[in-house]
């Protein structure tokens, strides 16, 4: 996995201020085709930040979001956009 991106060391130090934690990059979940549409047709990149719990069931008849993850990754998408006016 590139860290070393533009776009990936925003999403890092947004999801640290907005969790207070180093976050931890793991491949996992499924795929999400509009993202490689984005590259191709708009030329830009896409960050995905999973703010899901292992227990959340996604996509299951039981499926939840811990709320309070939910208004940090609110607070995450700030940073992130904060970070990114910063760069260049």
């Amino acid at each position: 996995m590139d860290l070393n991106g533009r776009e990936m060391q925003a999403a890092a130090k947004a999801l640290e201020r907005a969790f207070g934690h180093r976050p931890v990059f793991v491949r996992d979940g499924g795929s999400i085709p509009v993202v490689t549409t984005f590259k191709q047709v708009l030329g830009i990149p896409s960050v995905l930040m999973g703010l899901g719990l292992p227990d959340d069931n996604l996509h299951s008849p039981n499926e939840k979001l811990y709320l309070p993850n939910f208004y940090r990754g609110i607070l995450a998408s700030i940073h992130f956009m904060d970070e990114l006016a910063r760069k260049e």
